[in-house]
């Protein structure tokens, strides 16, 4: 009885062991979906053509969307290894939609049915094209992070030094006013021919 028990719960762990999926790395990992035209009206570009991720790794699922005008022709969404060898690649006829999941495991390595490859790099991280219309500047980068982003600065454009320059003219505008005023409003300088009579300067 006991041997049986022992034979069911290998059994069991067999059978849980075998369901598992094929990309056993990428259980528990996060899913980044986003989705990508191929072609805009007669523009031979993707849209985006910047994917930003939060984190690696995670599983980048991509939908692809054929928003190309009529005559375009084919577009592919294509991603090589550092060889030049395709790895990755998506085709798209017009009017067509399809779609590609893969694990980006870090700025340089992709990991697409069970194979981990280092992805060519250009345009500051891994780099995707169409194909037949690479030449138009019909590509993209896969990123790491957020964006840079330019910040207004709040408050005073004005430099430091300029401030205090500034600040310097002010108060010695402001001596030179006072000054004026205090000789104009004292009595004794009011009148010029009393002070001679009485010997002041």
């Amino acid at each position: 009885m006991r041997s049986l028990s022992v034979i069911v719960t290998l059994a069991v762990l067999l059978a849980s062991l075998s369901s598992v999926p094929s990309t056993g790395a990428a259980a528990g990992l996060p899913k980044y979906s986003v989705v990508v035209e191929a072609g805009v009206g007669a523009d031979f570009i993707f849209a985006p053509a910047r994917i930003v991720l939060p984190q690696v790794p995670v599983i980048l699922n991509l939908t692809l969307i054929y928003n190309g005008s009529a005559g375009q022709g084919l577009h592919t969404f294509t991603i090589n290894d550092q060889q030049g060898v395709v790895r990755i690649n998506v085709n798209l006829t017009e009017g067509q939609t399809n779609w590609t999941e893969f694990i980006v495991q870090s700025a340089r390595e992709i990991t697409f049915n069970n194979r981990t490859f280092t992805a060519q790099q250009r345009g500051g991280g891994i780099y995707f094209y169409c194909v037949p219309h690479e030449v138009l500047g019909m590509v993209g980068a896969i990123v790491i992070g957020t964006e840079e982003r330019v910040i207004p600065e709040l408050g005073l454009f004005l430099r430091a030094y300029w401030i205090g320059l500034i600040g310097l003219a002010a108060m010695l505008a402001w001596i030179g006013i006072t000054y004026f005023i205090i000789k104009s409003s004292s009595r004794h300088l009011t009148d010029h021919r009393e002070h001679v009579r009485r010997g002041l300067p």
